[in-house]
């Protein structure tokens, strides 16, 4: 009976590893499930599907904790496979508008919260061959922000990419790192968490980052003291590149807090759904509703969302 990782998309990989290297953990590359053990999974919704039928397949006799990425207006929150997934498992998530949506839509309770933790590069560029920089999926409001920003800004070096030609965690690392500014743009129209995985990443390698603020407030005042939240990212640029603004809180002080945050919580309900799975084990029983019910229900964990910090994607 042990813990283990794994990642069901690339985009999660170093998230992954450095989730393993912190509590010991195993991250498998393998994936053979054994009784009693406890999978984190990341990038789930991907292989939803296939992750059912191997539980099913073994008879329920381990766990998932699905750590939930995915945004509620996402073709994976209909998808009947992912929700299926959650039900049957314990749902990590990084955004309360995630939550109160799961719980109030499909009667899925989020027991504990997480957020995106990166390799922090040892030094900074000192000369980025670009000044701004945003990768992230097509959308008809990305696409003309960017091209009013390269309109406005002639003499700025841009990098942007809406194809995700850099959606590993290696290839975003080596474009980030030769960029001064990173831009966070939201997906989605309304109802947008912060989208905290492409700030963290840019922070943990060395970027400054200009992030449209989310309909996540206590999100956005929190990310205040690490990046330049703004309504209007033009004129924040120009700010920015004149020198105006001061400087923000470096990335381990964002890692540092977090953990403090996050951790303890996390930590205990990964020893709690051990606990259930190794009694349940050592009865021969399965674990077919313990893992997403009885974890739930004996844990009590709330989501009121005036009661912790909420990070989004």
């Amino acid at each position: 009976m042990s813990i283990k990782i794994i990642s069901c998309h690339p985009v999660f990989n170093e998230n992954a590893v450095v989730l393993s290297q912190k509590f010991n953990w195993k991250l498998e590359t393998q994936f053979d499930p054994q009784a009693g053990d406890i999978y984190l999974v990341y990038g789930g919704h991907e292989m939803a599907h296939q992750l059912l039928e191997a539980q099913f397949r073994k008879n329920a006799s381990y766990g998932y904790i699905i750590m939930n990425s995915e945004q509620i207006h996402s073709q994976f929150m209909k998808n009947k496979y992912y929700i299926e997934l959650m039900k049957r498992n314990v749902v990590f998530d990084y955004t309360t508008i995630n939550t109160d949506y799961l719980k109030k839509t499909h009667d899925i309770k989020v027991l504990s919260y997480y957020f995106f933790e990166f390799l922090r590069l040892e030094t900074k560029n000192p000369t980025p061959k670009y000044d701004v920089t945003f990768i992230g999926s097509k959308t008809e409001d990305r696409v003309k922000l960017m091209k009013d920003l390269e309109e406005e800004f002639k003499d700025l070096k841009f990098y942007v990419d809406f194809d995700w030609k850099h959606g590993s965690s290696n290839a975003m690392t080596e474009i980030m790192q030769d960029s001064k500014v990173v831009l966070n743009i939201g997906y989605y129209s309304e109802n947008r968490p912060l989208e905290t995985h492409r700030i963290n990443k840019a922070l943990a390698c060395h970027c400054d980052v200009v992030s449209l603020k989310s309909d996540d407030t206590d999100a956005n005042e929190f990310y205040d003291e690490y990046c330049y939240m703004t309504d209007d990212i033009k004129t924040t640029l120009h700010k920015y590149f004149n020198d105006e603004l001061k400087p923000k809180k470096p990335y381990e002080d964002l890692v540092k807090t977090l953990a403090q945050k996050f951790h303890p919580h996390m930590m205990f309900i990964v020893d709690h759904i051990q606990k259930k799975l190794k009694s349940i084990h050592n009865n021969n029983g399965t674990t077919e509703e313990i893992v997403s019910q009885s974890t739930s229900t004996d844990t009590n964990v709330s989501t009121n969302s005036s009661k912790e910090i909420k990070t989004g994607e």
